[in-house]
């Protein structure tokens, strides 16, 4: 058979620079494959690899020094030459993987309708995974395989609007095309982005595996088949509604589209063959990619996991799938920048006065991921929600806090203020004093929030919680809370609630992260 390279391999694609271009796919069993980087008609970097016994190969050819091209890339089976792609560049590609809020697409998020225009033409180019639950679905749309696209103006409302930003924001800075490659599912949760085995690893994994299983056995087969019709039947309507909107509206938000429509169809049936279970995306998406040669992975996902009450068995269950998307990329080292949570409560729950704290507690462990694991950094977005809104239309801020990170932690760019104000320190005395570290030079308590909506709460021994004055000190880094309540403090916590306010904030924009803490010192104390 002729070879057949995996569908990511097209004209136009970015690969990345100073290291190994991996080229995979399929041909004849005992075949050399010779692949060949020809620039300016002259080939300057080649790689060779023989097929396995199901024809299967992977080829590396030797890193380009340097960002540019464009380059023609000649595939040959036995020195017979069998594709030819044109128009490729050596530049920095990224993954952007996760659920809803990671695929947002631009046109849809706040002052789309202004920006949008003015983008012109980009070095930015675009490589959409293909949508799949299923192996059989999969290979199907592999027939069908999205195309790298080059943004402009004229398709950029397509791509995510995060993304988008974190791309601009690198295109700035670096003399070098941007090649992202977006790998979203709405409603996902993050079991389903790694692999059973890997699930298997934890024993938060395995209750990931054991409450699917339990859902799923919840309807027969011809049950699941009857409920799943009607649930594709309903959101076909609601989509072909929202669709039409669009084309007379193509900036309508997330909000604006509930506003309107009422919220689109939820849940979708639970069964063995539903589409969102254990190991789907990442058996059937992610491998689909893999192992092309990243520079790193950008990642927003979790609300899902907090709506299923995983949010205890998050923090384990996201290093495991860190870990498996590291081996499966071939980098050990893998920059891995993630989204924190932003606010969130639905009306009922806000008007009920009911809080669950799932919210909270996955922001917590995902901060506990970003400490644990080397070489993974979060991006504190919690000023960035909206009230009974799943799906912020702010997505610049997002993806300029996560840019900031690359710059500084991948790129290396020096002066650059990544790192949102944290707690390194808190005592009690009178009050509670907590100190903060991160990258800024002075802290501020928004004007317009005080007293009760300081966000800070302070709890004694009997573990009930009050909320705090807070106050910034002279030195621009410590904040004094007081809280006549509660007479010895024993706990003080920060937005640490599924939503509600975040008036602190560094000078420079960057909002201060969500914390949980016992105290345990004194004023005074070493």
């Amino acid at each position: 058979m002729a070879i057949k390279l995996n569908g990511i391999f097209k004209d136009g694609l970015v690969f990345q620079w100073g290291a190994e271009f991996r080229i995979f796919g399929t041909c004849d069993k005992n075949r050399t494959i010779r692949c060949d980087l020809i620039k300016d008609g002259k080939t300057v970097l080649t790689g060779v690899a023989g097929t396995e016994d199901d024809g299967s190969f992977l080829v590396c050819v030797d890193p380009a020094d340097e960002p540019g091209g464009p380059y023609e890339l000649a595939v040959f089976e036995d020195d017979r030459e069998q594709i030819r792609l044109k128009d490729c560049y050596a530049g920095e590609v990224w993954l952007a993987a996760g659920q809803r809020n990671m695929e947002y697409p631009l046109a849809r998020t706040e002052f789309a309708k202004y920006i949008i225009p003015k983008i012109g033409k980009t070095e930015i180019r675009l490589y959409d995974v293909p949508k799949a639950g299923f192996l059989d679905e999969a290979q199907a749309k592999a027939e069908e395989e999205s195309q790298w696209v080059e943004i402009t103006s004229e398709n950029a409302g397509c791509m995510s609007g995060l993304a988008y930003y974190f791309a601009h924001s690198l295109e700035v800075r670096l003399d070098s095309k941007i090649g992202i490659i977006t790998c979203c599912y709405g409603a996902s949760t993050i079991d389903c982005w790694q692999s059973i085995d890997s699930l298997k690893e934890t024993k938060e994994g395995l209750l990931y595996i054991k409450g699917f299983d339990e859902a799923a056995a919840s309807l027969t087969d011809s049950e699941f088949d009857y409920y799943q019709k009607e649930y594709e039947t309903n959101k076909k309507v609601y989509d072909d509604m929202i669709n039409a909107s669009l084309r007379y509206d193509p900036y309508m938000t997330y909000l604006e589209a509930d506003m309107k429509f009422g919220p689109e169809p939820w849940p979708a049936p639970v069964g063995p063959r539903a589409v969102r279970r254990p190991g789907s995306f990442f058996e059937c998406m992610i491998l689909r990619i893999a192992p092309y040669t990243l520079r790193g992975v950008i990642f927003y996902q979790g609300e899902a996991d907090a709506a299923d009450g995983y949010q205890n068995e998050y923090g384990p269950v996201f290093k495991t799938l860190i870990r498996e998307w590291r081996s499966v990329f071939f980098d050990d080292e893998l920059p891995f920048l993630f989204c924190q949570l932003p606010m969130y409560i639905s009306k009922d729950r806000k008007y009920m006065g009911y809080d669950d704290m799932s919210w909270p507690v996955i922001r917590e462990q995902q901060q506990i991921v970003a400490i644990d694991v080397p070489n993974v950094y979060m991006a504190v977005i919690v000023d960035c929600g909206e009230f009974n809104n799943l799906h912020p239309a702010d997505k610049k801020t997002p993806g300029d806090r996560l840019a900031l990170l690359a710059q500084k932690f991948v790129y290396g760019f020096e002066n650059v203020d990544a790192v949102a104000p944290y707690i390194i320190d808190a005592r009690r005395g009178e009050g509670v004093e907590i100190t903060f570290g991160g990258d800024y030079m002075l802290l501020n308590i928004a004007t317009d929030y005080g007293g009760n909506d300081s966000g800070f709460e302070v709890a004694g021994e009997d573990g009930e919680f009050y909320p705090a004055d807070a106050a910034v000190d002279f030195d621009g880094k410590t904040v004094l809370l007081s809280c006549p309540e509660v007479e010895f403090p024993a706990k003080v916590r920060y937005a640490y609630f599924s939503y509600g306010p975040t008036p602190l904030h560094a000078q420079n924009g960057l909002t201060a992260t969500p914390f949980q803490v016992t105290l345990d010192k004194d004023l005074g104390m070493e």
